[in-house]
């Protein structure tokens, strides 16, 4: 995916952190149904790794969450979501 950090803000394809969120709200639903919905939470999961790897002022678990929270994806959808990919 790609995508330049600026400041503390993401920016990927022209799309701001609120869209994000909204459109993984979107297509987590979908995720099991639909591959397509399923690579972008995969996309959108990559994102936020790539965030939380490349800020080094906590803990990696308090890194995620605040990447999480910056693009406003929901915690518990992400965590179940990389649950899912982790079993497979």
């Amino acid at each position: 995916m790609n995508g330049y950090l600026k400041g503390r803000k993401i920016f990927l394809y022209g799309h701001q952190d609120a869209d994000l969120g909204r459109l993984w709200s979107t297509h987590f639903p979908r995720r099991k149904i639909d591959a397509a919905s399923r690579m972008f939470c995969l996309s959108i999961s990559h994102a936020i790794r790539n965030i939380a790897q490349n800020n080094r002022c906590a803990a990696l678990a308090d890194r995620l969450r605040k990447a999480v929270r910056s693009l406003e994806v929901p915690e518990d959808e992400f965590f179940q979501f990389t649950e899912e990919i982790n079993a497979r």
